[in-house]
């Protein structure tokens, strides 16, 4: 699909509001200030040169005649994230109750949590292209009303299929952060709009733990189950309320249509894929089955590529995905969520290991890991809310280098002093600030430099790569920690230090693609460079 970025448009003379609110500048890499002169020379394309459009109206309102402030905007939308974390977080600690409720075994479970993740990654790049075409609030509604029905799904049934449909349901909700920073970046940019990012992420990570911590109390109070699992429905329903009624919309379209057999490829794609790789780990990599899905991936992605590449709308830009300017962010992404979400499981197991039993470990119970865990969150939360802050001393690219510096130091102390539990607490210290710095400046990064009527689905292919990385790093660790056996006839030091030498040179090449992004003082030399590479 052929487009131009904002450049020179001189056609706002309808209403000076309207160019007010509609000709701000979106500042990339870095902090500048254009003159008022200039401004209208670096907003948004008028819809008769391009092929974005904006809607009418210049005032900031959730209807005719209704103003809001920007700052409640925001809040409102922190709100929306923080119920996203808050349901997230609210089935972990009930999984067993829910399996005797339901008559399961442990193992038919972990669909509850497969089949939300693979729904998740379809709807995350359809629904935040869908938001760019038709509206981000316009499908933030849609996201929330079919986790609203998820939820209830879940409360109401005592049938597990009905249970695991409404898990797919509820697989909108990682598509909700997307949508939220391309509404923030509609009408800020900068500074502010960092700042506002950076909040939306951490009330994210503040709702998981919210979550986790109310099911527990809740569920020791000895309610009704349904009663219990009704909490996320109510909750829910309150942002539905919020969504509805106090959220603007965004003003910008893109005048792309829908690409259905781009999205269906693509859908297709990302299930056999994670079919695949948490096959692995279930079943082995010589399995037949593992083979069969991770073949019928590959043939179905080339096809997907091929299509894509020729089609006049692409649900994906592949040209855009692979430009100079975007593929460090998306490249980053992926390598440090390979590290940060791949090696979830193995710090919880390496924590719980009996060191009189396999060598190694501190025999921490369930309570006291939960307690580590919880303080790397907070320490992420803390860090994802500062890092516009530090990015006015270093920049993007410095407060990202710092990020994956910080955690490269942490797992350096595990290879080396991993018996020692004073190290343990460090790695997650540094560990905790250097991954919350990431999950902030990344995808902010990526809403600033993406085009504008493409934020929406610029910031999905974000959150989709990392989810990636993180299902490879997953399948990748558990083959290696299986195919060492220690003295207690489970995984080995050895395979542990293995894990974190291979942590340590994912994020060294994170250092390497970060370098290869273009200098943050020079923001127009970016979006010159991102037109060319997207006019060839």
């Amino acid at each position: 699909m052929a487009f131009r970025l904002r450049k020179g448009g001189p056609h706002a003379a309808d209403s000076a509001a309207a160019t007010r609110a509609h000709s701000q500048p979106r500042r990339f890499l870095g902090h500048f200030n254009l003159p008022s002169d200039e401004q209208g020379q670096h907003g948004r394309k008028d819809a008769r040169e391009t092929n974005v459009s904006s809607t009418k109206g210049s005032g900031l309102s959730i209807a005719p005649g209704i103003p809001l402030k920007l700052s409640a905007v925001v809040g409102f939308l922190i709100f929306v994230e923080f119920t996203s974390g808050f349901v997230q977080g609210y089935y972990l600690p009930l999984y067993g109750a829910l399996s005797q409720r339901l008559g399961i075994s442990d193992a038919d479970i972990t669909w509850f949590v497969t089949l939300w993740t693979l729904s998740s990654a379809v709807c995350i790049p359809v629904l935040a292209k869908l938001g760019d075409i038709f509206g981000h609030r316009r499908m933030l509604r849609v996201a929330v009303l079919a986790v609203l029905v998820g939820v209830c799904f879940v409360a109401f049934s005592g049938n597990y299929a009905l249970v695991l449909i409404g898990r797919i349901l509820t697989g909108p909700l990682s598509v909700w952060l997307p949508l939220e920073i391309a509404m923030v970046h509609d009408r800020i940019s900068g500074d502010r709009a960092r700042r506002s990012v950076g909040l939306l992420i951490s009330f994210l990570t503040i709702g998981v733990i919210a979550g986790m911590l109310a099911s527990g109390v809740i569920a020791g109070l000895g309610w009704n189950f349904t009663t219990v699992l009704l909490v996320p429905a109510i909750v829910t329903g309150l942002c539905m309320i919020v969504v509805l009624f106090l959220v603007p919309e965004s003003t910008v379209r893109s005048k792309s249509t829908v690409d259905y057999l781009g999205f269906l490829g693509l859908g297709a794609s990302m299930v056999t894929m994670l079919l695949g790789l948490s096959g692995i780990q279930k079943f082995g990599i010589s399995s037949p089955q593992v083979l069969l899905t991770l073949f019928a991936c590959v043939v179905i992605t080339v096809a997907w590529v091929f299509w894509e590449s020729k089609t006049s709308c692409p649900a994906i830009d592949l040209k855009l995905v692979c430009s100079r300017l975007m593929w460090p962010p998306y490249l980053s992404a992926f390598l440090y969520g390979t590290v940060m979400l791949g090696t979830q499981t193995i710090g919880t197991t390496f924590l719980a290991a009996k060191p009189e039993e396999v060598g190694f470990g501190f025999a921490l119970a369930p309570g006291l890991i939960s307690l580590l865990s919880a303080g790397l969150t907070l320490l992420s939360c803390i860090a994802a809310a500062i890092f516009a802050y530090v990015a006015r001393v270093t920049g993007m690219r410095g407060v990202l280098l710092l990020g994956v510096c910080l955690g490269a130091a942490g797992l350096l102390l595990l290879v080396f002093f991993h018996d020692v539990f004073a190290m343990v607490i460090a790695y997650q210290c540094l560990a905790g600030l250097g991954f919350g710095m990431l999950m902030g400046a990344m995808p902010a990064l990526v809403a600033e430099i993406s085009p504008v009527d493409q934020t929406g689905i610029a910031t999905g292919i974000y959150n989709s790569v990392k989810t990636l990385g993180g299902a490879v790093g997953g399948a990748v660790f558990g083959v290696i920690l299986a195919s060492t056996v220690g003295p207690a006839q489970g995984a080995s030091i050895d395979s542990y230090r293995l894990v974190w030498i291979i942590c340590i040179a994912a994020l060294a090449l994170c250092v390497i693609s970060l370098l290869f992004m273009r200098n943050d003082k020079a923001p127009q030399a970016a979006k010159q460079a991102l037109e060319t590479d997207l006019a060839r």
